[in-house]
């Protein structure tokens, strides 16, 4: 397929000014996964293998303002046309015995990066001529409707809590019609103790999210039927809540 984000002049430029480095950029993440469904774009993400220092050193090169708040975790945001573009570099997570905390290292291949990603449909890479590069059958899962995890849900789920409440908004915002089991009982299980695993503030900001999609009527009647609401039903009141008065 084609995609128009390629013809954005400043990802244009940033694709220059990396190659004159002999350094690649790829764009993965929503921009990809909504350009295929089809859905508006709201931000352009670029993953590469260029540390952060040289990402930061090229964008400084050539004059382009940049955002470092981002730089311990390896990414370094390009600011060009009142846009903001975050130039990632390729990350794994190690983790010690026992902790579901995980030291980014950076990382020079695309692969591990692939790993530490959420779900197969926010991990196609695209590179300037277009070419997909989808390690995890991402685009079969989006022709399908469907969201899956990148390594099993059980474990991704215990190493990333946030996970739970993400695989239900990416849920009702687009694939409300076709469910992976695995992936959606995992979610389901440890959906009871969220409260325990995620701070209030993340809960209700995920929650608002879900409650803004197209599915969210099946995503809270599969919490209903399974007993897996009562946990954050406060949350979900005061939300819709929040959301009333600023309609209002």
């Amino acid at each position: 397929m084609e995609f128009e984000f390629l013809k954005n002049p400043s990802v244009v430029r940033l694709f220059d000014l990396f190659e004159k480095e002999n350094k690649r950029l790829y764009i993965v993440g929503g921009a990809v996964r909504n350009a295929m469904l089809g859905k508006e774009i709201n931000d352009i993400d670029f993953a590469t293998a260029t540390k952060p220092d040289d990402v930061l050193q090229i964008l400084l090169k050539n004059n382009i303002e940049v955002d470092v708040k981002g730089m311990k975790f390896g990414t370094i945001t390009a600011m060009m046309d009142c846009q903001r573009f975050d130039i990632t570099t390729f990350r794994k997570d190690t983790y010690a015995r026992g902790s579901r905390f995980p030291e980014i290292i950076c990382s020079k291949k695309l692969r591990d990066d692939f790993i530490r990603r959420d779900f197969t449909v926010n991990a196609i890479y695209v590179d300037r001529t277009g070419r997909i590069i989808d390690l995890g059958n991402g685009v079969e899962d989006l022709k399908n409707g469907v969201v899956k995890f990148i390594i099993k849900p059980k474990k991704s789920v215990f190493l990333d809590p946030l996970r739970i409440l993400r695989y239900f908004r990416f849920c009702s915002l687009y694939f409300y019609n076709n469910f992976d089991e695995p992936s959606l009982r995992a979610c389901l299980t440890k959906l009871n103790k969220i409260r325990r695993l995620l701070p209030r503030k993340k809960i209700k900001s995920e929650l608002a999210k879900i409650l803004q999609g197209e599915g969210c009527d099946i995503i809270l009647d599969i919490w209903r039927k399974n007993d897996a609401i009562s946990n954050i039903e406060e949350c979900i009141t005061e939300v819709k809540f929040e959301m009333e008065n600023d309609n209002g």
